[in-house]
């Protein structure tokens, strides 16, 4: 059965159906627009005619700084990445993401995200398949030399790194090419290393404002195209009119020899 609001519960307010203006109701939608940038929140702060308090998960009290929500780390192949930190009931002790960091890369089949347990010792792709390389997760001899230059033995490498120092294999870290998109956060420090990887994250990520700046670059190669176009026009004209003024002046000096001549003949 639904509970049903009764009559002495309704605020009378609600019952007058006042109106906005049309200034009044424009002044609400701007409000609630939705905001490009809103910048760091993690403190609170405002968000349009919304204002953010940060409070705590027990008991709703409001706090002057807001409580970290993720951990940075790197990946094995060095992609920036943030782990979630799971927190106790009352909101005070967090697991430093030990849920994430337990995860485990394999460098026989480059299968990742899996957990080494007694279950299952090592990595599950190579074990179903009974690898012949590393002889189903079972080799713990083969040694890899990392980008730092030092070794390790074995197959299974951390799935997370927690400082871009230690990331064995550091071939996604960024560069200085930003984000064509000025509200990505892939800008500034956080750029990417080459041009195409731009493209392809544009591509992917950013698909209708992609089309629409390609659109955009189009139509101006297209109007510089234009103004090249009118800029020889105007150069080839401006080369013909002294052409053009030679040829009448050599006809006017044919035409006056001609009636110097003419008078001359006359006079003999």
């Amino acid at each position: 059965m639904v509970k049903v609001l009764e009559a002495a519960d309704i605020d009378p307010l609600d019952q007058l159906g006042v109106s906005m203006t049309p200034e009044e109701e424009q002044h609400v939608m701007n409000e609630l627009e939705p905001v490009a940038n809103p910048g760091d929140l993690s403190d609170g702060g405002r968000l349009g005619a919304v204002k953010l308090t940060p409070m705590s998960g027990w008991g709703g009290v409001p706090l002057k700084q807001g409580r970290p929500a993720a951990l940075r780390a790197w990946m094995w192949n060095g992609t920036e990445s943030m782990l979630p930190l799971a927190y106790n009931p009352e909101g005070t002790q967090h697991d430093f993401a030990m849920h994430y960091r337990r995860k485990r890369h394999c460098l026989c089949c480059d299968a990742g995200g899996f957990f080494v347990t007694k279950r299952s010792p090592g990595c599950p792709n190579c074990i179903k398949n009974n690898c012949d390389q590393c002889r189903a997760s079972t080799d713990k001899t083969e040694v890899h030399k990392l980008a730092s230059g030092k070794t390790i033995k074995g197959w299974i490498i951390p799935n997370f790194y927690l400082s871009k120092e230690q990331v064995p294999y550091p071939v996604r870290f960024y560069g200085d090419i930003p984000c064509f998109l000025e509200f990505c956060p892939r800008r500034g420090a956080k750029g990417f290393l080459t041009y195409q990887a731009m493209i392809m994250h544009a591509a992917s990520i950013h698909t209708a404002q992609w089309n629409a700046e390609l659109q955009a670059r189009a139509a101006q190669r297209t109007d510089e195209t234009d103004r090249l176009r009118q800029r020889l026009d105007a150069l080839e004209r401006a080369q013909a009119q002294p052409v053009a003024r030679t040829a009448a002046a050599e006809r006017m000096a044919k035409a006056r020899a001609a009636k110097k001549n003419s008078a001359a003949n006359n006079q003999a």
